[in-house]
């Protein structure tokens, strides 16, 4: 075993222990225990994302380029349309530096990158292996894509994988809002003139 797997087990196992604390096989469904667990994981690591965005991005000079960026690809295109050679020419000319600003606004962003995805992979890893014995990892009153059907096809349950992007998606989008990270996300153009 490697010093990784050392870790994902010692991490891992007091979370296998709560779901299979007699060590039956194959385990029961640890649900509703294991669908807390999950969403508290995809709580940690949206927190986890949004303060390192919140600190480490300058989302004003991100959303500037980006609207920069817009704003002169609308003037191309129009210009284009309108056949206006002379405009278009003028544009084209600047194309180097609108493209090195959009360059570093996509770079701005993924300073965070590092910080977010090793604490995902590794809270990930534990519970793929404290809930790999479970069958699913949470109910859902209707029936999902990939989901298990559960007794007279009233209920779903839903794998580790699925219930993560419910839960996930469901956390971040309030908080990137709370945070004030997802102006970084709006790249509609502003009137006025592209030079």
């Amino acid at each position: 075993m490697s010093f990784i797997d050392d870790i994902i087990h010692f991490l891992g196992g007091p979370v296998q222990n709560l779901c299979n604390p007699n060590h039956i096989s194959p385990a029961p469904s640890c649900a509703p225990l294991s669908a807390f667990i999950v969403l508290s994981a995809a709580l940690i690591l949206s927190l986890i994302a949004m303060l390192a965005n919140r600190f480490l991005v300058n989302y004003k000079m991100v959303a500037s380029y980006r609207r920069e960026y817009m704003n002169w690809m609308n003037a191309v295109r129009k210009a284009r349309k309108d056949g206006d050679e002379k405009q278009l020419d003028k544009l084209m000319k600047r194309q180097s530096a609108v493209m090195k600003m959009s360059s570093r606004a996509t770079l701005e962003q993924l300073k965070t990158y590092p910080i977010t995805i090793v604490p995902f992979y590794l809270i990930y890893a534990v519970l793929g292996y404290a809930l790999s014995s479970t069958p699913y990892t949470a109910y859902a009153p209707f029936l999902f894509p990939f989901a298990t059907i559960i007794g007279t096809g009233v209920a779903a349950g839903l794998p580790l994988f699925f219930w993560y992007l419910v839960c996930s998606f469901t956390i971040s989008i309030p908080l990137s809002r709370i945070f004030g990270v997802s102006a970084a996300f709006s790249m509609a153009p502003t009137t006025g003139d592209t030079k």
